[in-house]
């Protein structure tokens, strides 16, 4: 339970010390107070520049480093997550000892699992971009869609990571059948982020 406090007795203090110190100026006079007033001056002066001031510019300046402070370690939880996203995705591509033969091996091998046998395998075509090694592979064969389908989804879900970036087909003999092109690509990271 809040207690009452009744500031009737404190005003009318306020109000008997205020009526004391005009009758007293007006009785004595202002010049008989006036080094009183600039001693007081100055006193005000002083506690404000010496004592107030100095802790209002330390706790300013404290807030703002912390606040830099703060901001930092935003942006470093930032950069962390960021950086694991990356590492994550690497962690899907091959590695750049595997680069010469990676991608012409697990495409070989995933045709291999279908009993799908190509007419056309050319080289992989390569691409150099910031670090990074964009790898393309052709490849042409005639497949049903069917067998397309099925070798689309061992393709898609192979480890490390490749894909179908283009494709063309062309009807072509009996009904079913197609001529198919394919660039079947992935990234091989040369430098990884420390």
């Amino acid at each position: 339970m809040a207690a009452q406090i009744d500031i009737k007795p404190h005003v009318e203090a306020l109000i008997r010390e205020v009526s004391i110190v005009s009758a007293t100026l007006k009785e004595k006079g202002s010049k008989r107070f006036g080094r009183t007033f600039a001693l007081a001056g100055f006193m005000v002066f002083a506690a404000y520049f010496g004592v107030y001031n100095p802790p209002q510019k330390k706790s300013a300046r404290l807030a703002d480093e912390i606040k830099r402070a703060k901001m930092m370690s935003d942006y470093s939880t930032q950069y962390k997550d960021i950086r694991s996203s990356l590492e994550a995705a690497y962690t899907n591509l091959p590695a750049a000892t595997e680069r010469e033969q990676w991608l012409s091996n697990s495409v070989r091998d995933s045709l291999n699992a279908g009993n799908l046998v190509p007419e056309d395998f050319r080289p992989v075509r390569e691409e150099e971009v910031s670090g990074l090694v964009f790898q393309t592979s052709t490849i042409s064969m005639n497949l049903r869609f069917s067998e397309f389908f099925d070798w689309l989804l061992r393709l898609e879900s192979a480890k490390p990571m490749m894909n179908l970036t283009n494709m063309e087909f062309v009807k072509k003999g009996a009904p079913g059948n197609n001529y198919a092109t394919f660039d079947v690509s992935t990234v091989v990271p040369i430098k990884r982020f420390r």
